[in-house]
């Protein structure tokens, strides 16, 4: 399929192509961030019933737990819940505290090896990187044509050109739950054993994997 060119189009526009080109085998994901619930009400507003995915680890906070009830009930999604084959419980008897030991195993086995499983039933993905979320994310397209196991995969992130004061301004301007974490100084929020509050100044991504040079879980550097 010829991808066009989305880089100037408005989010609304971007995500009005993508439903018109893939149908029903294209859905979002999300973590519950603020970008997150952004990118659901524009999507619920140009296609009700969109299809959304959440990969629940196992390992996350109760407040997003809540949040990801609370946007269910308001907006017109159909959300879907994916979980790890492992339980916490026994992952740790097998491999140890993974969160502490070895964090990026962990995120292979509760975040990239769920979203794995879900893609392999889309042609596309929409998800909610912006640019500006930290030096990882600067460089990302609103169209990613890429190749996963052996077939083509359309990654599209219609609010990349977005602040993060855009975000916040289209969330409250339309009064969306989010995550109260936010207000207890976690700019963005992760599994709670990788999550800390971050200093005022530092990037938004700053709280996740404090203290280490991880920066990301997998999902946008392996898929």
């Amino acid at each position: 399929m010829p991808a066009p060119n989305l880089e100037s189009a408005a989010p609304s526009d971007i995500l009005r192509w993508t439903f018109d080109a893939f149908g029903d085998r294209v859905a979002l994901s999300t973590a519950f961030g603020p970008s997150g619930v952004a990118l659901m009400h524009l999507a619920s507003r140009v296609r009700p019933g969109v299809r959304v995915f959440f990969v629940d680890t196992g390992l996350h906070f109760e407040e997003t737990l809540e949040t990801a009830e609370r946007v269910r009930q308001r907006l017109p999604i159909d959300l879907q819940i994916v979980r790890p084959e492992l339980s916490v419980e026994r992952q740790t008897e097998l491999y140890g505290d993974l969160p502490v030991i070895d964090p990026d195993r962990c995120c292979g086995m509760r975040k990239v090896e769920p979203t794995r499983r879900v893609l392999a039933g889309l042609d596309a993905w929409v998800t909610g990187l912006r640019r500006d979320q930290g030096p990882s994310r600067a460089s990302t397209p609103v169209l990613d044509v890429r190749e996963v196991e052996g077939r083509t995969l359309y990654k599209v992130s219609p609010l990349v050109r977005w602040s993060r004061r855009d975000v916040w301004r289209h969330v409250f301007a339309h009064e969306l739950p989010y995550n109260p974490l936010h207000d207890a100084g976690y700019p963005s929020i992760g599994c709670a054993p990788c999550t800390a509050p971050a200093g005022q100044g530092d990037d938004e991504r700053a709280g996740r994997w404090a203290g280490r040079a991880k920066t990301e879980c997998g999902l946008h550097t392996r898929l």
